[in-house]
């Protein structure tokens, strides 16, 4: 597999939300994963937003602190998309040893062979030290009880995640099983669908923009925008947030326009997410050639500090880039 390729596949497939459950329970008995917590969630959304470089910073000023395998490799892809091959060994080359020899890492350190001594020359002082440093299940299976029991709550998150997932089906199974009963002369294509909406029609607004984020975090765009309809847009509880993430799964699925954008930022001008707004907008126009991606970075400049606000300004004076590699 090409490093490239890699990357991407690495941005499409690790689950976001499952390690974002695991940061947030950690920080409910260890206080200083409460930061880590808050960071990855700004992570996540610089990251889906095209903003690498910003987002490996964030991740840079994260002490040595035991995390699991995926966000080690979440890590590794963010760093290749800021800044290539190169900086990714410089990343891998930090990690403790036992973490760069992890199974899960091993397409990264193929990727990263031509330089032995930074692969495997650390092992035995990385091996010394481990103990102090390397708290996470990221370890050989020899480890202390402790990284045992990460292994366990990473375990029982994902176990969670999957319940709840056997209910929303069942749920679904239930709700279509009388229409399946009355229309069992008629052909499944059209029965289905009829099934979908009446399941469709039963949601609240409320738990429809829940349902929607979730599809968006599960990186399910197209669920997203086909949820993303109807009373959800309109309802004074839910319109604001739900116009939001359908711009991040219609810009996902190519779908959405400058003007969405524009018309998202006339509609909310009190938007939390007016910085979010404006450097996808900058991200589309610059890469569109619609527009005046400059422009909106300098209004975006012109918010409150924040992570996009600052990065604007480092576009503009020239200091960073917009936009992937």
């Amino acid at each position: 597999m090409k490093f490239s390729a890699l990357v991407q596949s690495e941005l499409e497939t690790i689950n976001t939300t499952q390690i974002a459950d695991w940061l947030t329970k950690k920080s409910q008995t260890e206080r200083e994963y409460k930061r880590l917590s808050e960071d990855f969630k700004a992570i996540v959304i610089m990251q889906e937003a095209g903003f690498y470089e910003q987002a490996d910073t964030r991740f840079s000023q994260w002490k040595n602190k035991g995390i699991p395998a995926e966000l080690q490799r979440y890590r590794l892809a963010i760093a290749g998309k800021a800044g290539g091959k190169r900086l990714v060994k410089k990343r891998f080359s930090m990690l403790p040893a036992a973490v760069q020899n992890h199974p899960q890492l091993k397409p990264w350190k193929k990727q990263l062979q031509s330089n032995p001594w930074m692969l495997g020359g650390l092992l035995v002082a990385g091996l010394a030290v481990l103990g102090l440093f390397q708290l996470d299940f990221s370890q050989p299976e020899e480890v202390p009880v402790v990284t045992n029991q990460e292994n366990v709550e990473q375990k029982l998150a994902a176990l969670e995640k999957e319940v709840e997932q056997l209910k929303e089906k069942n749920e679904q199974l239930t709700e279509q099983a009388p229409v399946k009963s009355k229309d069992t002369t008629k052909p499944k294509e059209t029965a289905k669908p009829k099934a979908t909406t009446d399941a469709k029609k039963t949601l609240s607004p409320e738990e429809t923009l829940k349902q929607a984020i979730a599809a968006t975090q599960e990186k399910d765009y197209k669920s997203a925008n086909r949820l993303l309809t109807g009373t959800v847009l309109t309802d004074d509880a839910t319109k604001g947030m739900a116009r939001f993430y359908q711009l991040i799964a219609g810009g996902k699925l190519g779908e959405t326009k400058q003007t969405d954008y524009v018309a998202y930022r006339e509609d909310f001008p009190d938007s939390g997410y007016m910085s979010d707004v404006l450097w996808m907008q900058a991200v589309y126009e610059q890469k569109n050639k619609v527009g005046d991606y400059k422009a909106t970075l300098e209004e975006l400049a012109k918010q409150p500090d924040n992570e996009w606000s600052y990065a604007a300004q480092a576009i503009l004076d020239g200091k960073s880039t917009l936009g992937e590699e």
